[in-house]
């Protein structure tokens, strides 16, 4: 089952960075130990990052138990991060907890750019605490790819 799983991960995990979107899924050979995600976020909106997050849980919903491995680096520096704002809770309140319970597994890391944060004039205390920040999105994605972190 855990080989099941991690097949399915990487399966999803698979997606290439050369224009390829979130809702498209590659098939083909699944390695055991597959490098880190980040995921590639084009739209920068509510709608892509729903179906991020909701394909990845129905994958781990699928096992028994959270991997154990590196989660899913989720760099939000557009409009989409504003999904995750204290003022917009209650009519996001699904996907926020699920964003919530994500993390709590290490399934995902949310991390939202402190530049969009002040081009937008959204406060840290706006944002839950399971979300980290970095100083700027665009830096930080590519220094998860540097450090051997893929798109999918």
């Amino acid at each position: 089952m855990q080989f099941k799983r991690l097949a399915s991960f990487a399966l999803l995990a698979s997606l290439t960075a050369a224009g390829v979107n979130a809702e498209t899924l590659v098939q083909g050979d699944v390695e055991l130990d597959s490098p880190p995600y980040v995921a590639q976020i084009q739209a920068h909106t509510d709608e892509e990052l729903t179906q991020i997050l909701t394909r990845i849980s129905n994958l781990y919903d699928s096992g028994q138990s959270y991997p154990q491995s590196q989660p899913v680096a989720l760099v939000l520096h557009g409009d989409e991060a504003a999904l995750f704002l204290r003022q917009n809770y209650q009519m996001n309140k699904d996907i926020v907890d699920l964003a919530a319970r994500l993390d709590a597994f290490n399934a995902i890391d949310i991390q939202v750019c402190e530049t969009w944060m002040r081009y937008s004039s959204v406060p840290r205390a706006e944002l839950p605490a399971f979300v980290d920040t970095v100083p700027y999105g665009p830096d930080q994605e590519a220094s998860l790819l540097e450090q051997g972190y893929e798109y999918f």
